[in-house]
């Protein structure tokens, strides 16, 4: 007989996950909700107006059950249920099992800050050199690589997008609570095996390396290296592919074959790119062409760390799983593009009009064109935009 299991996983946390997240929790079920996003709501947390009422588009459609027994507040400041449990930046990885008895593996990346000691006071912001189009408010401002991901969020901690950073350190050198922790000290955990015939690429390589804290180990050949990851457990090799004796792509398919969880990313150089890529075929994660450049290979060596690290996992059981995968907006700049989107600049979609009419977006809610900044004095709509478009293989 199936075990069944009294607890849900809603993966998506739209206005369609929360709704069915704060169903399942008001029935009694325990609920787990998910997002690969930052923070809640999705594209609805964009819209501050809804028709025809011009309320806050969650509040509008996600009323409390029971006011006096809830404890569902404001959604744009946070979602509280004691039967619901958030988890953000978090994606499904797998599923086994079957209905009223599913184990999942859940994958949450890393944040680097602490929720517990970040008390919002910005400093990291202002020292920051990174900036990036703010995809929360329609790229009409830019935002720094530490951030805050929405205005109106409660808790909303900062948090660092590691695909813009570059580890520079600004932020958590200025950081007055410690909350920033860049010099992870688990990097000494990480075990990274360097296979090269040539000892100063090695010594560089480990050198580098070193200084951001991973602990090192070389090999000189592919037989050493073989050796050395029959005796110590590695995550990460970097191996040359022209080497004397055993190549690095045998070296690859030997320790693939031993150590099938075990990254391996391959050195080469011009001549040989065409081998490194026929090596990710049969398993190399990546390439890097000689000669090295010590900033991309820190960067690489580093989203692997942090990659492997997220990628632990968090195991779970769950009775039911709702899917609510949300959904994208259509994007007039393809095809033909009629309306000169992307061209002229104050041609904007409606999602881009309601955060400049926002005033959590980047003009405070004053209407001003994106070209120039001076008052908007005439707007012409047009509905409808490739919803129906059979070019555009929108047939629905």
């Amino acid at each position: 007989m199936i075990k069944k299991i009294g607890k849900a996983l809603v993966v998506g946390a739209g206005i369609s996950g929360i709704r069915a997240a704060l169903d399942l929790a008001e029935t009694g079920y325990g609920v787990t909700l998910i997002d690969r996003s930052t923070h809640l709501g999705g594209i609805l947390s964009q819209l501050d107006y809804q028709f025809p009422s011009n309320r806050c588009g969650m509040c509008k459609m996600l009323p409390l059950v029971d006011r006096d027994a809830s404890s569902q507040y404001c959604l744009r400041k946070g979602l509280f249920h004691e039967n619901i449990e958030i988890l953000l930046s978090t994606e499904l990885i797998s599923v086994e099992g079957e209905p009223g008895n599913f184990q999942v593996t859940l994958k949450q990346k890393p944040n680097w800050v602490d929720p517990e000691l970040c008390i919002g006071c910005g400093k990291c912001v202002d020292v920051c050199p990174v900036e990036v189009p703010d995809t929360f408010k329609a790229g009409f401002v830019s935002r720094k690589a530490i951030y805050l991901p929405v205005p109106h969020a409660i808790p909303n901690p900062y948090l660092i997008d590691f695909s813009v950073c570059t580890r520079c350190g600004e932020c958590e050198k200025v950081c007055p609570t410690g909350a920033i922790r860049l010099s992870e000290q688990d990097r000494e955990k990480f075990k990274i095996l360097i296979v090269d015939d040539e000892l100063i690429v090695r010594d560089s390589l480990k050198e580098w390396l070193e200084q951001e804290g991973f602990t090192i180990d070389v090999a000189e050949s592919g037989a050493e290296a073989l050796e050395q990851l029959n005796k110590k457990s590695y995550h990460l090799m970097l191996t040359d592919i022209k080497m004397p004796g055993m190549d690095g792509v045998e070296v690859l398919k030997k320790a693939k074959e031993g150590f099938p969880d075990l990254t391996v990313v391959m050195m080469t150089a011009y001549a040989t790119v065409e081998t490194a890529v026929e090596a990710m075929k049969i398993g190399a994660l990546d390439y890097l062409v000689k000669p090295f450049d010590p900033d991309k290979l820190i960067s690489m060596t580093l989203g692997i760390y942090e990659d492997l690290e997220a990628a632990r996992g968090r195991r779970m059981e769950v009775g039911a799983m709702v899917l609510c995968g949300g959904t994208d907006y259509y994007d007039p700049a393809g095809g033909k593009n009629p309306w000169g989107y992307k061209v002229n600049p104050n041609v904007v979609t409606s999602l881009e009009f309601e955060r400049i009419f926002s005033g959590s977006g980047p003009s405070q809610g004053m209407l001003v064109r994106p070209f120039d900044g001076e008052p908007i004095r005439k707007v012409a709509w047009i509905q409808c935009v490739g919803s129906r478009d059979l070019q555009e293989d929108a047939d629905f």
